[in-house]
């Protein structure tokens, strides 16, 4: 069995990687020069900035992938005391209660609605057809949880808007306690409680992970733009730009597609029309990465946490801010503080197309007044802007999904964020169990 894989994301990568392990023939494919997709680091002076993804929340493939890599060393936990967030609220910055029990004994709502969360579990359940996080949280937590819980955090991990996200595809855990024992906290409170999942980065830069995978591939071809993919007499034939290595004369048994919906769309065109449709209405949510130094003595704030989200109803301009160099301190020089913003997301996109340095400018102004920072000026700023950052898990996600799984059967696969969730550690977990299926799938074709 020899199977093709289209796109050298984090997804692409891991799959490749797996099924090297198994013992699968693949060729893996990438257009650019570089691996790694959203995953990018970069050296600017004295500054280690990311401008994907801030830091990683570890699960167990993503242990035991750094461990088999040799990454070990390379892991660098938050500095910080505790691993708080905070939420801005009234003008100021509060810190988000751990958990639900807390929530109700915390200050941070007002008595209303702790009063609503201590009922939750009396208000029956409901089956609501394509229903939005909003609409399930509103219902059984009430609008101001929506408004200063819900929407920061969904934009802090989707870049979404809650009012369109789907629950049981970004949240169908919730769904599933709400069915089985008629309420959330209920169901939470029979759950054994899970461990926190550590937070972390990489000595060199988070993508330090991309490229130590892709030095462990056999069979990785960068600079090889997969131009349209043939099926003829159950195998694979691709089309591929400046294909001096003969690869587009090769058969593959299966096409495994690991790039953006929109570049698989594009893709699929001719080869699955009704796929391909539903790809181009994925919809995906811009965003701006703005990394922002001070001198320490020009800030008055306390930055013993994390970072800090903003919700909507504050009218901010970023979505929220990381406290880089609180939780990673080799980032910046030791008399400096460095502030990672990120700015646009699927609430307010508009911010993130502005243009560069009104950008800038207004996350300093917004710098500056949440963190009581003196100066005039920040003494180093830096901006990364992805125009698609991250898909959306709304209501045009369904049929992406449900035509993906039919494709199977023609040993057509998809392994991207808008399949597996947009966090890495889900994409490297998806792209396991994927090299596996495909594996125990390798004997039918034999």
């Amino acid at each position: 069995m020899r199977v093709a894989i289209i796109g050298a994301g984090i997804s692409g990568l891991a799959l490749a990687y797996y099924l090297q392990k198994l013992g699968v023939r693949y060729d893996l494919f990438e257009s650019e020069p570089e691996v790694g997709g959203l995953i990018k680091s970069a050296k600017k002076g004295a500054y280690q900035l990311e401008l994907g993804p801030h830091s990683l929340h570890m699960n167990e493939e993503l242990q035991e992938l750094l461990q088999e890599l040799k990454l070990e060393d390379e892991i660098i936990r938050p500095a910080t005391k505790t691993q708080d967030r905070y939420i801005k609220k009234d003008g100021s910055y509060h810190r988000l209660p751990a958990s639900p029990r807390k929530l109700i004994l915390d200050s941070f709502f007002h008595w209303r609605t702790k009063l609503q969360i201590t009922q939750e579990a009396n208000i029956p359940a409901q089956e609501v057809p394509e229903e939005t996080v909003s609409n399930f949280f509103r219902r059984r937590f009430g609008q101001e949880v929506v408004d200063y819980l819900v929407d920061p955090l969904v934009a802090g991990h989707f870049a979404g808007d809650p009012e369109k996200l789907l629950l049981e595809k970004t949240f169908p855990h919730l769904k599933e306690l709400e069915r089985a024992h008629g309420s959330v906290l209920r169901g939470l409170d029979l759950e054994q409680e899970l461990p926190q999942k550590p937070v972390f980065s990489l000595l060199q830069g988070l993508q330090t992970l991309p490229n130590a995978i892709a030095s462990k591939l056999i069979s990785l071809h960068v600079d090889h733009k997969v131009e349209m993919i043939h099926r003829a007499k159950g195998k694979y034939l691709l089309s591929i730009e400046h294909d001096v290595e003969g690869l587009a004369d090769e058969e593959f048994d299966a096409v495994v597609i690991a790039l953006p919906a929109h570049a698989a769309a594009e893709l699929l065109d001719f080869t699955t029309p009704g796929l391909a449709a539903a790809l181009h209405n994925v919809n995906y949510v811009p965003m701006a990465v703005v990394q922002t130094a001070y001198r320490k003595h020009s800030v008055g704030f306390p930055l013993d946490g994390l970072g800090a989200l903003h919700p909507q109803k504050e009218q901010p301009f970023s979505m929220g801010t990381f406290w880089s160099s609180s939780s990673f301190p080799r980032i910046c020089p030791d008399d400096e503080v460095l502030f990672t913003s990120f700015v646009g997301g699927g609430a307010a996109a508009e911010n993130a197309c502005l243009p560069e340095a009104e950008v800038l400018l207004r996350v300093h102004e917004e710098l500056k007044e949440n963190y009581a920072i003196s100066a005039n000026l920040p003494v180093f700023q830096h901006l990364h802007q992805w125009p698609q950052a991250l898909p959306q898990a709304d209501m045009f996600i369904t049929d992406v999904h449900q035509l993906a799984q039919l494709m199977e059967q023609e040993q057509l696969y998809a392994c991207a964020n808008w399949i597996s969730g947009p966090a890495v550690p889900d994409c490297v977990r998806y792209a396991k169990q994927l090299a596996q299926k495909i594996y125990s799938q390798r004997a039918s074709l034999q």
